[in-house]
């Protein structure tokens, strides 16, 4: 096994060359995610304790408007049962947040969440919300568009994660806090 480095257009790539005429194999560089998550492991092994907030995360905890998440679900088409199953998950997560917020890596894991889910929610949902489309299809779309991309990316990303283990229903819990705060709406409030 020999390791091999090209230097072509400025550009450096490893790459291992296993036995004769063997194509070779590049390595991956870890991304910042699985850097965070890596920390994150590191961080809570060692019990090393971040004291405050970043400022990342505290826009996210911000809450923005008056209207709660209920009501927010309520004029979304949400039924009563829906808008009580919401809560619960989002208020599970709310548990994990505060359980973790006292490491460094958690919290910015988490603002980087919270950023990709708004953004996703606003660039695939919101059109949708503001064109009248049903609960229904907009629920969908919240799975394949917010929810699916989250879990693909903490489950590769975080594949050795032992300290967040975010699931599908963390996941709508984040979605949920965020429309607690007044980050999401579930109806076009500017029609009203």
């Amino acid at each position: 096994m020999s390791q091999n480095v090209n230097n072509e257009d400025n550009k450096i790539n490893n790459q291992l060359n296993i036995g004769e005429n063997k194509a070779p194999i590049y390595l991956a560089k870890q991304t910042r995610f699985a850097k965070r998550f890596e920390k994150l492991n590191n961080e809570v092994a060692s019990d090393e304790r971040y004291e405050g907030i970043m400022e990342s995360l505290k826009y996210y905890l911000t809450s923005r408007d008056g209207i709660d998440m209920p009501t927010k679900l309520q004029d979304g088409g949400f039924s009563q049962r829906e808008i009580l199953e919401a809560t619960r998950k989002k208020e599970r997560y709310a548990k994990k947040l505060e359980l973790n917020r006292f490491f460094e890596s958690a919290q910015w894991i988490d603002s980087q969440l919270f950023g990709k889910i708004k953004m996703d929610f606003e660039a695939f949902v919101l059109p949708l919300v503001n064109r009248g489309a049903s609960k229904d299809d907009i629920l969908k779309e919240v799975v394949l568009k917010v929810v699916q991309p989250i879990l693909d990316l903490i489950n590769i990303e975080g594949e050795n994660d032992e300290v967040l283990n975010y699931n599908a229903d963390d996941v709508f819990g984040m979605v949920y806090y965020l429309t607690g705060q007044c980050h999401l709406n579930w109806k076009d409030y500017d029609s009203i």
